[in-house]
């Protein structure tokens, strides 16, 4: 029995391991293209199609995998966690990332709807998208 609520656990404490606010800062900085604060409708778009290897216009889970694992190498829970991630930004269901996903994350995101999403409106919605809160809050 013992062994079988530490398997269960394990996932669970290996996620906690990761700093949430350093692997959202992260992403954040990547999605910022321009590096000027904010993230605009443009830059989502832009920063999802360097994941689209067979140039669809759409991202499959493959791809998403592919891409994180090129800038998360060796970090077992990073990979993790974003693969998590494609689930939840995938609002149609489709098991693709495209267009109207994009349009979705930013609305979503952009929580005073002024048409930019700034790192402190990026980093609330990461925490909510992933169910992992920062150490601290």
């Amino acid at each position: 029995m013992l062994k079988l609520a530490f398997i269960v656990c394990l996932p669970v404490l290996v996620i906690c391991q990761v700093d949430i606010t350093a692997l959202g800062n992260l992403e954040f900085n990547r999605l910022d293209i321009d590096q000027d604060g904010n993230i605009e409708p443009l830059e989502t778009q832009q920063y999802f199609e360097r994941f689209d290897a067979n140039h669809d216009n759409r991202i499959s889970r493959q791809e998403y995998a592919k891409e994180v694992e090129t800038h998360h190498e060796n970090n077992v829970q990073a990979h993790s966690i974003l693969l998590r991630l494609f689930d939840a930004l995938d609002f149609d269901n489709d098991n693709h990332l495209d267009g109207p996903d994009y349009s979705d994350l930013f609305m979503a995101a952009d929580s005073n709807n002024n048409r930019l999403i700034s790192q402190q409106e990026f980093l609330r919605y990461f925490y909510d998208l992933t169910g992992i809160d920062p150490i601290g809050k």
